[in-house]
């Protein structure tokens, strides 16, 4: 459980790093495009929005994945559904603090978007039937 919930700060904070990478590389990309003067004209909202999306469409599928691996584990889902509930309010207070440095920050609300893509993911994963995991059934043998 604790690898759980290790796991998914982790996740959490290396899809912040990558969601700011990805906002910089857009933003150079459309700077070699546009040129230096007019790239301005393009709004922060759509380097921003582009930062929200990807974290929170990675970190939906990133939960999903570790949440089926925690399935394997043998314990009842409504445990297992508030252990998802209590990460995914962490790993929205790590995004929204991680983020208060940089452009994302400038929100409020900035890590609402991981929360919510970790009860995405993680309920989602809980929910499926037991035929339907991603992981094979050659991983269970750890997790019993």
């Amino acid at each position: 459980m604790a690898a759980y919930f290790g796991a998914s700060l982790l996740a959490t904070a290396l899809l912040l790093l990558s969601a700011l990478a990805a906002m910089k590389a857009a933003f150079a990309f459309a700077r070699l495009l546009l040129g230096p003067k007019q790239v301005y004209w393009l709004k922060p909202l759509i380097f921003d929005s582009t930062g929200f999306g990807l974290s929170a469409a990675g970190t939906a599928l990133v939960q999903y994945y570790l949440a089926s691996l925690l399935r394997l584990t043998g314990e009842e889902r409504p445990f297992l559904a508030i252990l998802v509930a209590f990460c995914s309010l962490f790993c929205g207070l790590l995004f929204w603090r991680g983020a208060l440095s940089t452009s994302l920050g400038a929100y409020g609300f900035s890590g609402l978007c991981v929360t919510l893509g970790v009860l995405l993911g993680g309920l989602t994963a809980l929910g499926q039937a037991p035929s339907e995991n991603p992981w094979p059934g050659s991983v269970s043998r750890y997790f019993r």
